[in-house]
């Protein structure tokens, strides 16, 4: 009897140390070097991607691979949702673990080995946590569900088992602290040094011009202004379109959904805008036409290139992350390494409480559930048990 045909897997080559696909007799080459295991699994994803086509009908969990699930999922339904990039990298993510799977081994053991694996992985100096486990597995169970829905109806829906839902965290900024990292996104730092003989420590204001990121001083400005998710900030144009927010800066409204874009589980209702920030917006937008109009009269560019469109860009261009930027940002101001470009929304979202704004009011500028708003941030508020104190 011939042994069952082996799933495709990746294999570190023994002397030129890169990762390579084995896929029965075909080996081929992931692109990847010894130290991106993350590249070569994405890789491997989109190798095993590429093989399968979805089949119309299958009812029986125990022919019906974890894969073709995932990528039918990926193909006809993710792109229909708020954040297909987000299920995208999510399947990259699970494919190398149950790829060569069916639906009856999704079990208690399986996704806690899976899990264990993910935990042994390194993003950014840290391990996977458990709230990123969480929505991965929930992706499966997403995809296992549409599966059932639009391809099936399967025999038995298995349950997929996810970790804990792990604390809120509460980390945000101090005024002092905000003005810190915009300070270091400008360039500078501080330089504190300490009198031998008196003890006394002086510190001084420099500058380091090769670490102005002013992208991210937008961003950050952007974000304590309004509260919006990092995608809605690097997606944010100018103008009215199909692919990101924009915003409408005669009338102080930032948009932070697309033109026609359904809402999602994301809220992202439009934001009215402070004098501060606008007064910023109308000075970047400025700033941004001057440009795009140098360079075209240098024939630089032509003149349909799609540059200066989007409020947070890089020379021009859009970018997909601010991480090393805010990184550098981050150690220039000495903060913490919970500091994270997710720190902005709860920074606004606590300042809002602080300052004793009405939570409806609050949570319509957030794009916040009230019940989320109060829950997670209502301490802050001055009024918070205010009365039952007293008694």
């Amino acid at each position: 009897m011939p042994r069952p045909r082996k799933p495709a897997r990746l294999y570190l080559h023994p002397t030129e140390r890169v990762w390579l696909i084995r896929d029965g007799e075909d080996t081929l080459r992931a692109g990847c070097g010894e130290h991106d295991r993350g590249g070569a699994e994405k890789a491997l994803a989109a190798h095993v991607g590429a093989k399968f086509t979805v089949r119309k009908r299958e009812s029986d969990p125990a022919r019906l691979s974890v894969a073709e699930v995932l990528i039918a999922y990926g193909s006809e339904r993710a792109p229909n949702v708020g954040a297909p990039a987000t299920i995208g990298h999510a399947i990259s993510a699970l494919l190398p673990f149950w790829s060569g799977k069916t639906l009856v081994d999704v079990r208690l053991d399986a996704c806690t080995r899976y899990g264990e694996h993910r935990r042994k992985k390194i993003w950014r100096g840290k391990p996977i946590g458990d709230g990123t486990i969480r929505r991965e597995l929930g992706v499966l169970a997403a995809a296992i569900n549409y599966w059932h829905e639009a391809h099936g109806p399967l025999t038995s829906v298995p349950v997929v088992s996810m970790p804990g839902v792990p604390a809120s965290r509460t980390r945000w900024l101090t005024r002092s602290e905000a003005a810190l990292l915009l300070a270091a996104a400008l360039g500078f730092y501080r330089e504190a040094w300490s009198d031998v003989a008196t003890r006394k420590v002086h510190v001084r204001w420099r500058r380091n011009r090769k670490a102005i990121s002013r992208h991210l001083a937008r961003f950050i400005l952007l974000g304590l202004a309004t509260g919006s998710r990092r995608g809605a900030l690097l997606d944010v144009q100018w103008m009215a379109n199909t692919t990101g927010g924009w915003i409408d800066v005669d009338r102080g409204v930032m948009h932070r959904r697309a033109e026609g874009a359904g809402e999602s589980k994301k809220r992202r209702p439009p934001v009215r805008l402070g004098k501060k920030i606008i007064a910023h917006l109308r000075r970047w937008r400025q700033m941004d036409r001057i440009s795009r109009a140098a360079i075209r009269a240098q024939a630089a560019i032509p003149d349909d290139a799609p540059t200066f469109l989007h409020v947070v860009h890089y020379r021009g261009v859009a970018i997909a992350s601010v991480h090393d930027a805010w990184d550098n940002a981050r150690q220039f101001s000495y903060l913490d390494g919970a500091v994270t470009p997710h720190v902005l929304r709860h920074t606004r979202a606590t300042w809002l409480m602080q300052h004793g704004i009405d939570p409806w009011q609050a949570s319509g500028s957030l794009g916040m559930s009230r019940k989320t708003l109060e829950n997670v941030y209502g301490h802050h508020h001055p009024d918070w048990q205010k009365e039952a104190a007293e008694v």
